[in-house]
């Protein structure tokens, strides 16, 4: 709420509802604090990640495609598009100056993760046939702003999360946008 600059170690620890000795028990300092909040954060994307080769993995038909990539697409959107998400990226932006190292690691971590992961499953659907991606990388950067690209930036710039109806119907519509492109 106060940014990394105007909170302190004691706030954190009385919003925690810990003692301070606790809080540097575990955290040396500010910092490593904030350096484990960012890693936490990137364990959604490690999980999704498995996820998207699990999904895509099973998408045999043009059927069972659509409803991998509904499906992927929702849980993207709904999981990104939240509390957390939103005020670690908000964080993140406003100390990237500052911490241009943990910047760099959250984005290669989550977003970059992700993104990777999507990217390798819209190839092997290409060699299948199942879909028409030149650049597997674009598509799958694509596919991931067209679910929930402009939802999350209006969260990030205004500290509004919408509503999940919203984001579901975002995510929805994303897919069918990216099927009329890449679909078979």
């Amino acid at each position: 709420q106060k940014g990394y600059a105007g909170t302190t170690m004691e706030e954190i620890a009385a919003a925690a509802g810990l003692t301070k000795r606790t809080l540097y028990n575990n955290y040396a300092d500010k910092d490593a604090l904030f350096t484990g909040i960012v890693s936490n954060v990137g364990s959604y994307a490690d999980a999704f990640a498995v996820g998207v080769r699990e999904a895509l993995g099973a998408a045999a038909t043009p059927r069972a495609l659509r409803a991998a990539l509904d499906g992927l697409g929702r849980r993207l959107a709904l999981g990104i598009v939240r509390p957390e998400v939103v005020a670690i990226r908000r964080l993140l932006i406003g100390e990237s100056r500052t911490f241009p190292a943990l910047a760099k690691a959250y984005f290669d971590r989550a977003p970059g993760q992700v993104i990777s992961t999507l990217a390798a499953g819209f190839r092997r659907l290409d060699r299948a046939g199942a879909l028409r991606v030149p650049d597997a990388r674009r598509a799958a950067a694509q596919f991931a702003y067209l679910v929930a690209g402009e939802l999350l930036d209006r969260a990030v710039l205004t500290g509004e999360i919408p509503a999940e109806r919203e984001i579901v119907a975002g995510a929805r519509e994303g897919v069918e946008t990216f099927m009329a492109r890449y679909g078979d």
